[in-house]
């Protein structure tokens, strides 16, 4: 073969090598390789973030009531009026705020809620579902502590004073004669005779509406000879809060017993005689 022949020849071996046509001899191309099928990434609930939402809003909730049950606890309560005992002042169903936080500092003149010291009420206990109602409310503070056993009377003297009606109409303190402008209308002071001495750590309670009280006067018989123990004090009555149109604050009392001295001597407590026995 002449060297023309042999250059023609590989000039057609690489003008075939480079168009891609395959030479005797050369290995087959592989197939294009398939990408692999992707599924769409799966959506993600934020679980965390409303377990969080119920996490704060029962959190929000425990701290609401924590709260009011400190509140109603220790600072201040309401209660419902029960009876016409404390008529004109207070009437059947009004609601009054008691404060919680000073009282073991009541003064002559207050109006105070306490607990049955002994004797003075007689009080069917709830049973069944109504009696694990009441004590669900009561552990929650929507209810107050011993409901049921609540009485509300009016301070006329405190340890050491010397509390004497002439049954009457006329009611002395410290030998102070008591004007008391808080009564009922067309009420005097007592017309049951008493003369007792108020032990230290104890007081001696009345109704305003004196003709309609089973205060006091009446339980002498009974435990603490019907003085009531400062243990037993609730708190002291401050505002009529419903209904509204009876909003009033009870800041009459103390002005009544201004001009009253102070005690004298501290006796423990004993049965008094008179027509309070």
């Amino acid at each position: 073969m002449s060297l023309s022949q042999d250059a023609d020849h590989e000039s057609r071996d690489q003008q075939a090598s480079e168009g891609g046509v395959q030479q005797p001899g050369d290995e087959p191309p592989l197939p294009p390789s398939i990408p692999p099928r992707r599924s769409p990434a799966p959506v993600i609930v934020p679980v965390r973030r409303r377990s969080s939402r119920a996490v704060a809003c029962l959190g929000l909730i425990v701290t609401v009531l924590l709260v009011t049950a400190l509140f109603k606890t220790f600072v201040l309560q309401t209660y419902t009026i029960p009876s016409a005992s404390m008529e004109d002042t207070l009437s059947v169903g009004d609601q009054v705020a008691v404060t919680m936080y000073d009282s073991g500092q009541v003064e002559r003149g207050d109006v105070i809620v306490f607990t049955d010291p002994g004797g003075w009420l007689d009080v069917t206990e709830p049973t069944g579902l109504r009696r694990v109602l009441q004590e669900a409310l009561v552990a929650l503070r929507l209810l107050p502590q011993d409901t049921g056993h609540h009485l509300i009377k009016r301070v006329i003297g405190v340890g050491g004073d010397h509390v004497v009606s002439d049954g009457q109409g006329v009611l002395s303190v410290n030998g102070t004669v008591v004007e008391e402008t808080y009564l009922r209308d067309g009420e005097l002071a007592s017309l049951t005779a008493f003369d007792v001495t108020v032990p230290e750590g104890y007081v001696w309670v009345m109704g305003d509406n004196r003709s309609n009280s089973a205060d006091s006067r009446y339980h002498q018989d009974k435990e603490h000879a019907g003085f009531v123990p400062q243990s037993s004090i609730v708190g002291v009555a401050r505002y009529v809060i419903w209904p509204l149109d009876r909003w009033e604050v009870l800041d009459e009392g103390r002005t009544v017993f201004a001009d009253v001295p102070g005690h004298s001597r501290s006796p423990q407590p004993t049965a008094a005689s008179g027509d309070g026995q």
